[in-house]
């Protein structure tokens, strides 16, 4: 009707919701190599995170210690402010032999890892400001650095930190082989 305001869109044209957001981003993550499959946690029907298996060795281009790693994505949209998200990176233990598919239930769900990082948007830490880097050791207190991004879509923040990622995970590595 004339005068009827319509509906804000975004991200392409879709309402902004979390199941858009996160359809986006499981499409934006299986162009990804090494991204040996995706799955959406709860359920596809009602998602609030995309979780992938990732080969790190294809994913980063080069040799790497870990086997297998996931990446979770969690997303919240907010109508005021910035969304809450987390783009989480988690490697299963170092092992010495190769790892059997079979040897494996679920590689997206380790119990134990030897490392995790990744990106968190959220009310914590405000001190880092609105976003910041975290990295995580299994038995010790997690480092967080603040980042900023310089957009606000979902799919343009995954795609950075994507490609920020390896240089994160060199440097994050090397901080382990150089701690006593």
């Amino acid at each position: 009707m004339p005068g009827d305001k319509p509906e804000l869109a975004f991200d392409g044209g879709s309402p902004r919701t979390r199941k858009q957001i996160l359809y986006q981003l499981n499409n934006r993550l299986k162009m990804e190599p090494g991204v040996e499959y995706t799955r959406f946690d709860p359920s596809r029907i009602t998602p609030d995170t995309v979780i992938a298996s990732i080969n790190p060795t294809e994913f980063l281009g080069e040799a790497y210690p870990s086997p297998i790693a996931t990446l979770e994505v969690w997303w919240s949209p907010r109508e005021v402010g910035k969304d809450h998200f987390t783009i989480q990176w988690y490697e299963e233990p170092d092992r010495e032999a190769a790892i059997d598919a079979a040897d494996v239930n679920d590689p997206t769900l380790p119990e134990e890892y030897t490392l995790s990082c990744g990106w968190h948007q959220d009310e914590h830490f405000n001190e880092l400001g609105e976003a910041h880097f975290q990295e995580e050791y299994p038995d010790e207190c997690p480092e967080r650095y603040g980042v900023t991004f310089d957009d606000v879509t979902p799919r343009w923040i995954l795609s950075e930190c994507l490609r920020n990622l390896p240089n994160r995970l060199t440097v994050f590595r090397d901080s382990l082989d150089a701690s006593p």
